[in-house]
């Protein structure tokens, strides 16, 4: 193979790690405030001497839920994400040659992580307005 055209191996890598490096900047940069902001709630929520048990697990559930959506919605992003990436290069091997599958899913993969940065924005917007 020349070095023109990655390997399929090669691209999954290339994939994968844009991914991990979009999911390391969406976790550092907003989901851990977030789950800093639960463990406070749910602090707060334990330390109410005055509430029972189940008062204490209602308020601890409810600290979870912006973090539980905000994860919800990077999760359901990157899949959407690789899930159209799986069908340009299902539809690559629908025209047949190696050659051809070679070409064209490293263009499926070039043109989908060059959308990276804009979908991260797009979902950097929606958690700074809160999910």
């Amino acid at each position: 193979m020349d070095s023109d055209n990655p390997s399929l191996e090669e691209q999954r890598d290339r994939v994968d790690n844009a991914i991990l490096t979009a999911m390391e900047d969406l976790d550092r940069d907003y989901l851990r405030k977030l789950q800093i902001e639960m463990h406070a709630c749910a602090t707060a929520c334990c330390a109410d001497a005055d509430a029972n048990a189940e008062a204490v697990q209602r308020c601890v559930d409810r600290c979870q839920v912006r973090l539980t959506r905000a994860r919800c919605f990077v999760q359901q992003g990157m899949s959407d994400f690789e899930n159209r990436l799986e069908k340009c290069i299902q539809n690559c091997r629908l025209h047949g040659s190696d050659y051809h599958l070679d070409r064209c899913s490293n263009n499926c993969v070039d043109s989908h992580v060059g959308l990276l940065p804009e979908m991260l924005r797009a979902m950097r917007d929606t958690l700074e307005k809160g999910v």
